[in-house]
């Protein structure tokens, strides 16, 4: 079995959400991609080797049939059989020849190709610096959202994006730990050892993992370095399920005496202090004052007499509105292939995992009718001569208006005037988590055009929180500049574009 062996800030503005949000894993989406395809890979050797060792065991069982029938014969009459010189010359040419074969069979590798290719595959595994980052993030995360480990691992295995195993938090507690974070490793590794046996997977965790009674005394450590009188009961649990482990008594008993000859006060775990925008990113957002209208715009273009587009009035300061499903699928795909051909000449870069295309107004009829779509939404006469299409994927909260601000790769937008814009539209074109935009005298649309699964979510600090959904658009008017951020992403991916809207010349 041994060989059985993952700028901006002040202008009108309209951002379109596009393709949803998406998350910057501690690797990139193509290395990703790579390490499921060498697992695909490696789950077939594994397949493979267990077909042969299928074949070695109803070869095994054949031959047992066949030997238990000669030993029930000879228990059905015993006399008859031990009389028999044949019977007895079988028995024992079986038992001076065969059973040498037999070892020789057993001895034999099961699948020494299989094992062979294993053996070229695991150099192309992940490093061991990539699973410390990959471990680092996860802690981050869930602190972020305020996510318990025990609830984590509380949720279904196959039916939950939201699920990590026994054996995954052990070994997460178990780099914390090596980070010197020991209240973050207590955390993992107690709830590891609790639920170590509830997997419908526990059975391989003492081949690949660790044996419960270890995961018991690396809780033991961890408690022992926070000074926690816990720590005894973690390495009582440990010897009961391994009482004749002398190197475990023999550390517990040390612990035991330095915790008697040098008492030390418990490091008891922090008060969470989640900041304002944590709070809104878990979707703790104040109760908005007043109630919110629904309306129909029938006023900005006389066209619009004869097919007003419903609107929800969300905020009065700054004014924010939402259009619910203005952005069509066909208009949404358009965009996604424009952004799949973007040519290398338009593509820019904000920040690490947050990545875009510059697109022009009269790219196609289609740009063209969403820009006029937007004006009319917004009852502005001009907007920007492109469209930003954004893809970001960050497992930390951003400020997507601040980075076109702060960014030296658009230096036609960066000499207009901030106090210049008048509006920011934000169109949704799918997801679930919507968001706000707005900036000093900007108007922003946001168009969402990925479905995003878990976080996302949209904040503004005046109580806003948008879930993107699949052809929204939000409208934020305001003159003065507000902080609009982008939660993490715990599933999915996302791209937005982003149109700004200008004050008409006086």
């Amino acid at each position: 079995m041994h060989n059985l062996v993952m700028a901006v800030a002040l202008w009108p503005v309209i951002l379109l959400l596009i393709l949803g949000c998406s998350s910057l894993k501690a690797l990139d989406e193509k290395r990703v991609w790579e390490m499921l395809n060498l697992e695909r890979g490696l789950l077939q050797n594994l397949r493979d080797y267990a077909e042969k060792m299928e074949e070695k065991i109803s070869l095994i069982n054949n031959s047992l049939e066949e030997y238990i029938d000669d030993i029930e014969e000879a228990n059905r009459n015993p006399e008859m059989y031990l009389s028999n010189p044949l019977n007895s010359f079988r028995l024992i040419r079986h038992m001076h020849q065969d059973w040498v074969g037999w070892q020789v069979y057993m001895e034999e590798p099961v699948a020494p190709d299989a094992v062979e290719k294993l053996e070229r595959l695991l150099p192309q595994l992940p490093h061991k610096e990539a699973f410390r980052n990959a471990a680092r993030e996860v802690h981050s995360l869930t602190q972020f959202y305020g996510y318990e480990p025990a609830d984590l691992v509380a949720k279904n295995e196959r039916n939950s994006s939201l699920h990590l195993s026994p054996l995954d938090c052990y070994h997460l507690g178990l780099e914390l730990y090596e980070d010197q974070d020991y209240r973050g490793a207590a955390k993992w590794l107690q709830v590891a050892a609790h639920n170590y046996t509830i997997s419908r997977r526990r059975d391989l965790y003492d081949l690949l993992g660790a044996p419960r009674w270890q995961v018991y005394r690396d809780l033991g450590r961890a408690l022992h370095k926070l000074n926690r009188p816990s720590a005894f009961d973690a390495y009582e649990s440990a010897l009961r399920l391994d009482s004749q482990n002398v190197h475990l008594m023999k550390e517990a008993g040390q612990m035991e005496l330095f915790g008697l000859r040098d008492p030390m006060e418990p490091i008891l775990d922090l008060e969470p202090t989640p900041t304002v925008l944590d709070k809104y990113c878990r979707g703790e957002v104040p109760r908005i004052q007043g109630r919110l209208t629904c309306e129909l715009n029938d006023w900005v273009h006389p066209f619009l007499v004869y097919a007003p587009i419903k609107y929800e009035d969300l905020q009065q300061d700054p004014f924010t509105i939402l259009y619910p499903g203005s952005i069509y699928e066909q208009e949404i795909r358009h965009v996604e292939n424009a952004y799949e051909r973007c040519p290398p000449n338009a593509r820019f870069d904000l920040k690490q995992g947050i990545t875009g295309c510059s697109i022009s107004d009269g790219y196609s009829p289609v740009l063209k009718r969403i820009n006029e779509r937007i004006l009319d939404m917004a009852g502005e006469e001009h907007t920007w001569e492109t469209f930003y299409i954004v893809e970001h994927s960050q497992l930390t909260p951003f400020e997507p208006f601040k980075l076109f601000r702060n960014s030296t790769k658009f230096p036609k937008l960066n000499l207009l005037n901030f106090e210049d814009v008048e509006a920011k539209v934000i169109i949704f074109v799918s997801g679930t988590t919507n968001l706000c935009f707005s900036r000093s005298s900007t108007f922003s649309s946001i168009c969402q055009l990925k479905d995003v699964t878990l976080g996302g979510s949209f904040t503004m600090p005046k109580g806003v929180l948008v879930q993107p959904k699949r052809g929204n658009v939000l409208i934020t008017f305001g003159n003065k500049e507000h902080s609009t951020s982008i939660c993490p992403i715990i599933e999915g991916t996302g791209l937005v574009m982003i149109k700004f809207i200008m004050k008409k010349d006086e």
